[in-house]
């Protein structure tokens, strides 16, 4: 199995456990023309923790900060996986060979045949880079 892989920054916020607030952060980024590629969130009572890879960090940081919303980055992995049985398995055994322990993942694919996404927070992302990902 052929992966894509590549670095992207992920970024985390905390905001109010509330409905609506996931409709004012992604029409917030909408309106700068700031494309979530991936998301997810944790709830701890009144509020959730937020991880989200966008294709465009450097502006979501900044509009972030003008909305008065605290943002950290932190760089992970992505992949482009198969959308197959075994796709997920593969990459867990790579990164397991390699010594590189799975911290945490969020992943989504569509019904269709085309590839599924998977964010990879890994022990060692240096190392994670430059596992074959070609075979």
């Amino acid at each position: 199995m052929r992966f894509k892989c590549e670095q992207v920054e992920q970024l985390t916020i905390v905001l109010d456990n509330r409905p609506g607030i996931f409709a004012d952060l992604c029409a917030h980024l909408s309106d700068h023309d700031i494309n979530v590629r991936a998301i997810t969130t944790v709830d701890v009572a009144d509020t959730g923790s937020v991880r989200l890879v966008v294709d465009k960090p450097e502006a979501a940081k900044k509009t972030f900060a003008e909305a008065g919303v605290a943002c950290t980055g932190c760089n992970c992995l992505a992949l482009d996986m198969p959308n197959a049985p075994g796709g997920f398995a593969a990459i867990a055994r790579k990164l397991a060979l390699a010594g590189i322990n799975i911290d945490y993942i969020y992943a989504s694919a569509s019904p269709g045949p085309g590839p599924a996404l998977g964010i990879f927070g890994v022990s060692d992302l240096k190392r994670a880079l430059a596992v074959n990902w070609e075979s």
